[in-house]
Parts: structure tokens; sequence; C-alpha cells
């Protein structure tokens, strides 16, 4: 009798070990699942998964270029035209905030205009406009760590002042040549305190890249009006490459204080030191133009 009682509590007792067994198995293979999950890291974003894994997941990606010299409104337009993030988005991300600011050293929040690189960005479904934002300014970061701001520093200029100017050199000049050369006029013209009188900032101001401009709008009471109102404008009209930012940075030194657009399909200018040279050089355009 007694040992039938035994063999009943053994029993008992193996088949709660084999459960307790049993039992630490499955939290060593649950925890083991985490754990792999964990490092695997997620596998939603942008940058991680393969193309394979993109396209069967539906993130298809696509390449969006933003060419030196745009606006914000300009490049809005392209991301609300080739992505799935709107130009909405797009500005309200860029819109005047703490970040605009800080890289401005501005007292007053102040937008992103200048700070968003051209550049091609991969982008697909997930991307949202700040992702997006973010990329610009971490490569405008990433190809200006090694602009010299020496020469300008010394001449009371800040890099933001520079990237005004690099901005202004990137809507004004089709030859990479002159680049510098503009650059210095525009330095030659703050320092004998003319007006710059650049039509891109007149053009910012009003909303639009035309080439002719009318007596009411150059007339325009905005700060961006380089023919209305003395020094630089309060900020960059647009967001310039690299190499004009070195450019703006660094300028060809010379006496050239005015220039005119050839007008010979070269897409360059003639320099002029003086009015009469420049009255010259103007005549000289007009009869490139016909």
């Amino acid at each position: 009798m007694h040992d039938r009682r035994r063999q009943r509590r053994n029993y008992r007792r193996a088949k709660a070990r084999r459960r307790q067994t049993v039992a630490w198995m499955v939290l060593i293979i649950v925890l083991a699942i985490g754990v792999g999950w964990a490092l695997a890291g997620p596998r939603l974003s942008s940058d991680t998964p393969t193309e394979a894994e993109r396209e069967a997941a539906g993130l298809q990606t696509v390449n969006v270029t933003f060419p030196e010299g745009l606006r914000r409104e300009d490049v809005a337009r392209i991301v609300d035209e080739q992505t799935a993030i709107s130009a909405a988005d797009y500005l309200a991300a860029t819109a005047a905030g703490p970040e605009g600011r800080s890289r401005a050293k501005a007292k007053e929040p102040t937008s992103l205009e200048g700070y968003l690189f051209p550049a091609t960005y991969e982008v697909n479904k997930l991307t949202t406009a700040e992702d997006l934002v973010q990329r610009q300014l971490d490569a405008f970061d990433d190809s200006t760590a090694g602009v010299d701001y020496s020469y300008a520093r010394e001449r009371n200029l800040t890099p933001h002042e520079v990237l005004s100017i690099a901005a202004m050199v990137e809507r004004e000049v089709r030859v990479p040549e002159e680049r510098e050369i503009v650059a210095g006029v525009i330095y030659n013209r703050l320092r004998n305190r003319m007006l710059l009188g650049i039509d891109a900032t007149v053009q910012y101001a009003i909303g639009e890249w035309k080439q002719d401009l009318s007596s009411a709008e150059l007339q325009n009471d905005s700060p961006y009006n380089t023919r209305k109102f003395f020094g630089l404008p309060p900020g960059p009209i647009a967001s310039p490459g690299v190499a004009s930012i070195v450019a703006a940075a660094r300028p060809q030194e010379h006496e050239f204080l005015y220039y005119v657009a050839k007008a010979d399909g070269s897409g360059g200018h003639y320099f002029a030191r003086d009015e009469a040279e420049f009255e010259q050089q103007v005549a000289r355009a007009r009869a490139n133009a016909g």
C-alpha cells in the first residue's frame, strides 16, 4: 500500500518537473526572439532595408533632385510633385523656427532658407517632411564643413551673411569662372556703401524668378530689395551649392563695382570699375542683343 503511494507521489513530482522544464524552455525561446528583434533594430527605416525588402514591403524609393539656387517654395513644389510629402508639410518643416534662428545666429526665429542643401535624395512613402529636411541640413553641414570663412570674418561677415552672398552669386552667375568675380563685386559695393542693386533679390521679394522686372517691382518695399535698401538682404534668397559658398567666403580681389549680362548667349557678364565704363559695357551688351 505504501509502495503504491510512493509511486503516485514520485509520478506527480516527475510530471511537475517536466512541466517546469517545458515552461523554462518556452521562456528562453521567447527571450531569445525578443533579443534578436532588439539587435536587428527597426526594419521600416528608409536606410535599413535592402531594395528587395523595400519593394516587398511596398517601400519603393524615388530619387528627388533639388538643383542649386531654389527657394523653399520651389523645393516644396518639386517635393509635392514627386513624393508623398505635401508642399504644405515641407514649407511648415522649413518655416521660421529655433533651428533657423540658431543657424543664422539671429534674435528672432528665421526660416531655413539657404540651408536646404541642393542634392539628390532618396525618398519613400514613409519619409516625412521632417526626415527630408533633416537630411538636407545634415548634407549642408557635411558639404560645407571644409569652407574657410577667415577672409569673410576679417571683413566682419558672419557665415550666415556669406551664405546670403553665395545665394545671390548662385542666382546671378551662369559661368562657373565668374562666381568669385561677382562675389568680389558684392564685397566691393558693401565696402563702398553702395546699393547692391541685384535683381535676383527683387525677384525673391516678389516671389517670382522673372527676367523682366517692372518699375513698380523694382520699387518693392521688401527688405530683400537691394535696388532700394543698402547692405545685404535679411537672409539667403535661395540655397546655393558649395562652389558659390566657397566663392562668397573667399572672393576674387579686384576693382570692379558693376557687371552686366553680355546678352550674347554665353551666360557671361561684362565687368566695369566705374559708371562710365559700365555704360560702355551696357552699350556693348545691347549691341550683342541686336
